[in-house]
């Protein structure tokens, strides 16, 4: 009984005590920083626990030669996501300016309550990232930076850093310029960074959650583990960085309801992937890899 319970309030239990802490604390003269770093140490721990409590398969708490790389990706992740915030925000800050004067007024709804301004941000953001991680899947020159994700042979809550510098680059511009140039305030970027770490998490998490109604909300856990398929034709679904509900605009939501999640994982028969840090960060430039 407590188990199925906890399958079922785990998630938005925490998703929800993240984004009322959060916005609370901000609102309360808390620094952005401080907040988003309590709501990472905390969703850590709290999935790191869960997998061990709740594991959806319990060989995927056991390291397949993976974890040291993806520990290593973990702090590179961090530096890149630094390095490119304010340069991202003060290009699309003078961008937006230009646009704002030559509108006679601002681009993004300041006046909106918090929360409000959140889920609207969500909704932009996801929009530019989901096709930003599509075109990933279906431009070859592309997949080679983005199959460094996908040739994770299994999936718990480290596989969510690792991912290559550049495909960091390309998606993290792509997925704040937009926000940038519609002059959405910093709380509103503190609080995506906030849904980011806690839904993140639980995107890639080894755990036996169940997300019922929210499956056409959230793109994490069962769907998600669709998308990390050896089959193409599966893992070229369920695009959404957070959120599913663009996936399900454009067609690529994937849910099946007659089996259960692939139990084989990665890049399949497209070639044997590098398994060291320094290959995988040179292997978009010498693998030999089909789509």
């Amino acid at each position: 009984m407590i188990r199925h319970f906890a399958s079922w309030a785990l998630f938005p239990a925490l998703l929800t005590a993240a984004i009322g802490g959060s916005a609370w604390a901000l609102e309360h003269g808390a620094a952005g920083s401080t907040v988003i770093g309590v709501v990472s140490v905390a969703c850590i721990l709290v999935v790191v626990i869960a997998e061990r409590l709740l594991p959806f398969r319990r060989d995927w708490n056991r390291s397949q030669g993976d974890l040291a790389v993806d520990a290593a990706y973990l702090p590179m992740t961090a530096g890149v996501n630094a390095a490119i915030e304010p340069v991202v925000a003060g290009v699309g800050a003078l961008i937006g300016a230009s646009l704002s004067a030559a509108l006679g007024g601002g681009l993004w709804p300041t006046h909106w309550p918090l929360l409000v301004q959140v889920g609207a941000a969500c909704v932009v953001a996801e929009l530019f990232d989901y096709w930003a991680h599509r075109v990933m899947h279906e431009n070859e020159w592309l997949w080679r930076f983005h199959a460094t994700h996908h040739s994770a042979p299994r999936l718990y809550w480290l596989n969510a850093t690792r991912a290559h510098p550049c495909e960091m680059l390309f998606r993290g511009t792509v997925g704040m310029l937009p926000m940038s140039i519609l002059g959405a305030g910093e709380s509103v970027f503190i609080m995506l960074a906030v849904v980011n770490v806690s839904v993140g998490l639980f995107q890639h998490a080894n755990i036996d959650f169940h997300l019922g109604p929210l499956s056409w909300i959230f793109s994490i856990g069962e769907l998600h583990r669709w998308h990390h398929s050896t089959m193409i034709a599966e893992a070229n679904r369920n695009y959404g960085n957070n959120f599913i509900f663009w996936d399900a605009v454009f067609g690529t939501r994937f849910y099946p309801s007659d089996r259960h999640c692939p139990s084989a994982l990665g890049i399949g028969a497209q070639g044997a992937f590098p398994r060291t840090l320094a290959a995988q960060l040179a292997a978009p430039f010498r693998w030999s890899v089909g789509m």
